[in-house]
């Protein structure tokens, strides 16, 4: 840019040099406007990181609120006490196989009588007996998930 002067053996005038200055910061505006767009949205993005961030902490203290609070009520220590126990244990599907026998018998022409009588048999039981069977598959599927079937 700055070279057609020099194959003259006279320096540019001052005028001249304005004019290449010129020139050159107008080729130099758009590189400097991308430079500071470039800027700008890493900025914003920082920004962004830092308000994730914040969320993230606040979800977290959030839950572990949650986690306190139904510790407190004993409503975790029950369902953790039925999710620690299925991995170990055959309790779920020997229920469901024992709790589903009379409805599959039920459409087993001839058993029909058999479950009727069962049932009725089932009303001399008692109440503590139920009572147990009701601790047991509730601490087995779940207590809460009990609940939510005797509320409707």
């Amino acid at each position: 840019m700055y070279g057609s002067w020099q194959m003259c053996d006279e320096r540019p005038s001052e005028e001249a040099s304005r004019k290449e200055k010129a020139v050159w910061l107008q080729k130099m505006i758009p590189i400097l406007t991308q430079l500071a767009g470039f800027a700008s949205t890493w900025f914003e993005g920082q920004a962004k990181k830092t308000e994730a961030k914040a969320a993230a902490e606040v979800a977290l203290k959030n839950a572990e609120a949650e986690v306190y609070r139904r510790q407190g009520t004993g409503e975790l220590d029950w369902d953790l006490a039925a999710m620690n126990n299925t991995d170990r244990s055959w309790k779920d599907e020997y229920l469901t196989i024992v709790l589903s026998i009379p409805l599959i018998m039920c459409f087993v022409p001839g058993a029909e009588e058999l479950v009727k009588n069962g049932f009725a048999r089932l009303n001399e039981v008692p109440d503590w007996y139920k009572a147990s069977f009701a601790v047991v598959v509730s601490a087995s599927f779940g207590v809460r998930n009990l609940m939510k079937l005797w509320k409707r």
